[in-house]
């Protein structure tokens, strides 16, 4: 290449590398301009913005934001009640593995459970009913408890009924601007289930507020249930800061658990048993409850523990806590559950365990209809609570899984108390006998303990029925009070009794004076009775009642003004019964009620039941009289107790009544308020059997003659 006058001149060689280089920085420039530049890392590219030969494509779906989840309004139709959501998250095999047996298989399963108030009004100390149905064994359910007061883990292959473990209510959205901390409660639950790989599901939920109405459960997917709880009356309630008290309840049993004075590491309760059973008397009650935050009774007057258990107060943190007093190796109990019985009459007046209004009763409690005075018993503890609640002067947490108890029968369940119920503290008059000064409890709880209609008791007496006009008695009904393999005392025998009596027999008629013999005694009376009636006897014999206390009503007389009966208590057991009494019904003949010469008898005002339901104004009670027949003794070399007393009636008061047809027996009777076998017949008066024959054979000659004499008008 040279300069010349006009410019560069190139030579060959030059122009072709000219070319060449031309030639390569166009294809680095057509390149550069196809491949945009690489954004740097961690760099945000502006949406929109295309570079220099970038296709305009749509974005890359990694690069596109998620849609949101859909809400809850979206995912369940409308609820203007209580909306009550269980929802399946997470199951696990767990030890022991049973391939061979997979139906048993037990499997870890975790739930969350939600309760939202989407009505109007508040729901007072919810509660949230779940019926499983695989055998569940609930281990934990965060900051819910269960309603009856049971410890976890426990069995609820029945159901159960969750609440919180301090009352708390489900407030409404309309008082709370929709805050949903408010109106909504979330319960996670873990637990253990049998023979379900995934999603084992309830077959229901619900809350169990009487004024709520809830729906069948609605299921999304396999692993989702919820129902809708409607309000029975839809009015918009607004509730304060101030504690909402439940109405007390009715029931056979009431407790009261009334917190009398509040310390900041213990507190004073005074606890009350109420029988409101309309006859029915309670013998040695015991009573028994779960601590919820492990406290332990100090002190307790008016009754006793069965168990001090004070090695879980030593071990425990019970120990830890009050290592510089109380002196817990004194404590009355340590047992989480303890165990609460009544102390003889005797220790009333002593000033270390008694001097409690209503103590020392040995355990019995009356009916009203007996003594109002006596209806109720009551005891006084001092309660040590532990950490982290043992700080606060205000903490206080009822106990939970109340058991109620009579006599032998602890725990056959004949009682099912409720969860304890925050009512309006109890009043109290005032010690020093003011006539206006009063004082309340800090707080009172209500425990209400109804008897089981599914649990029967066996009997414990029987009544037999007999009459003037009939030799025969119509004894005890065979196995009244139960069939036991081995006789419960000597006045049934010495062997087993099953081999030799006929447990389906019928009851067969006995002669009068066989009624004071010992069972063991009546067969020869038995037998010469039959063959001298020329009655068949089945072989072998029918069973005896096996009842303790045989109560026999016997007609005595039947005139046309008035009419009386002889009532006699026969004790065969080897308990002797102070103070009994017994209430008689008899629908047609109470009204006659005159007179009972050796006893008390007095007809009863209309009573109501537990439940406050009116009942029948048809029966009386009698009792012994004091110093003379109070006591009914117990049997004493084969020969029974026995009281007896005539009962007068008058037929003024009862017109129509008809004596042998029924009218003069009793229908139902009580003894000690325990209701009484009746037999399966009344005895048949022989003169009215035979008049029943004349008198049809009358009207019957009288028709034929009165058909005769208008066949010979015709004629």
């Amino acid at each position: 290449m040279a300069a010349t006058g006009s410019g560069i001149r190139m030579g060959p060689a030059s122009t072709l590398a000219v070319l060449m280089m031309i030639v390569l920085l166009s294809c680095v420039g057509a390149q550069r301009a196809r491949a945009p530049a690489a954004t740097p890392k961690g760099a945000v590219q502006a949406p929109g913005l295309l570079l220099p030969g970038q296709p305009a494509t749509a974005p890359a779906l990694a690069e596109m934001a998620p849609a949101p989840a859909p809400g809850f309004d979206e995912l369940f139709p409308p609820c203007d009640g209580v909306h009550v959501l269980y929802e399946s998250t997470f199951t696990k095999k767990i030890y022991p593995f049973l391939n061979v047996t997979p139906w048993i298989q037990p499997y870890s399963f975790q739930a969350l459970a939600t309760l939202t108030n989407m009505g109007y009004s508040t729901v007072q100390n919810w509660e949230m009913g779940i019926m499983f149905q695989h055998n569940e064994i609930l281990v934990d359910a965060g900051t819910a408890v269960l309603a009856d007061g049971q410890k976890m883990p426990v069995d609820v292959s029945n159901g159960t009924i969750l609440t919180g473990a301090t009352p708390e209510d489900l407030k409404n959205a309309i008082e709370t601007a929709g805050n949903i901390k408010l109106i909504q409660r979330k319960i996670n639950i873990l637990g253990t289930e049998f023979g379900v790989k995934t999603d084992p599901m309830p077959t229901n939920i619900n809350i169990t507020d009487k004024d709520y109405n809830c729906s069948a459960p609605s299921f999304r997917g396999n692993n989702t249930m919820w129902v809708c709880c409607l309000e029975k009356n839809r009015n918009i309630t607004l509730s304060d800061d101030e504690e909402n008290y439940l109405p007390p309840e009715k029931g056979n049993i009431t407790i009261l658990y009334d917190v009398t004075g509040a310390y900041e590491k213990n507190y004073m309760a005074t606890v009350s048993i109420t029988n409101n059973m309309p006859v029915t008397r309670i013998d040695h009650w015991n009573l028994s409850w779960t601590w919820q935050e492990d406290e332990f009774i100090n002190t307790i007057k008016g009754a006793q523990t069965y168990e001090a258990d004070i090695k879980t107060c030593v071990r425990g943190i019970a120990g830890r806590t009050y290592s510089e007093g109380p002196d817990i190796n004194k404590a009355a109990s340590c047992a989480l559950r303890p165990v609460i019985l009544d102390l003889p009459t005797d220790r009333t007046n002593d000033t270390n365990l008694g001097m409690v209004k209503n103590c020392c009763k040995n355990g019995t409690i009356y009916p009203a209809i007996i003594d109002p005075k006596k209806t109720t018993a009551a005891f006084e503890i001092n309660v040590y609570k532990v950490p982290p609640g043992d700080d606060d002067i205000t903490h206080v947490v009822p106990p939970g899984d109340f058991k109620f108890g009579d006599g032998s029968n602890t725990t056959d369940g004949y009682y099912t108390c409720g969860k304890p119920r925050l009512i309006e503290p109890t009043v109290y008059g005032d010690p020093w006998n003011s006539l206006i000064h009063r004082r309340s409890a800090v707080k009172t709880w209500q425990v209400t303990c109804n008897i089981t209609a599914e649990v029967k008791r066996t009997p414990k007496c029987c009544v037999s029925f007999s009459a003037y006009y009939n030799e025969s008695v119509v004894p005890c009904r065979s196995g009244a009070c139960g069939l036991p393999d081995k006789p419960p005392s000597l006045v049934y025998g010495e062997e087993d009794s099953s081999a030799t009596c006929d447990r389906n027999a019928s009851s067969v008629l006995l002669p009068y004076g066989a009624l004071t013999l010992a069972p063991v005694n009546r067969t020869k009376q038995i037998k010469a009775w039959a063959a001298l009636n020329r009655r068949p006897l089945p072989d072998p014999l029918p069973c005896t009642d096996y009842c303790g206390v045989n109560v026999n009503w016997h007609i005595v007389s039947d005139f046309a003004k008035g009419w009386s009966a002889r009532l006699t208590f026969l004790d065969w057991s080897n308990i002797t019964y102070p103070d009994w009494y017994a209430v008689i019904e008899m629908p047609n003949a109470t009204a006659g009620l005159q007179e009972a010469y050796t006893m008390n008898a007095t007809r009863l005002p209309l009573l109501n039941n537990s439940l406050g339901d009116a009942m029948i104004n048809n029966t009386f009670v009698v009792t012994g009289i004091e110093g003379y027949n109070n006591y009914l003794m117990a049997a004493q070399n084969l020969t029974s107790g026995k009281i007896q007393s005539v009962i007068s009636f008058t037929k003024e008061t009862t017109p129509g009544i008809d004596v042998p047809l029924g009218g003069g027996f009793p229908s139902r009777i009580w003894f000690n308020g325990e209701e009484c076998v009746l037999p399966e017949m009344v005895p048949i008066n022989a003169a009215c059997r035979s008049a029943a024959p004349s008198a049809l054979l009358t009207l019957v000659v009288g028709l034929i003659i009165f058909l005769l004499s208008l066949i010979g008008c015709d004629r």
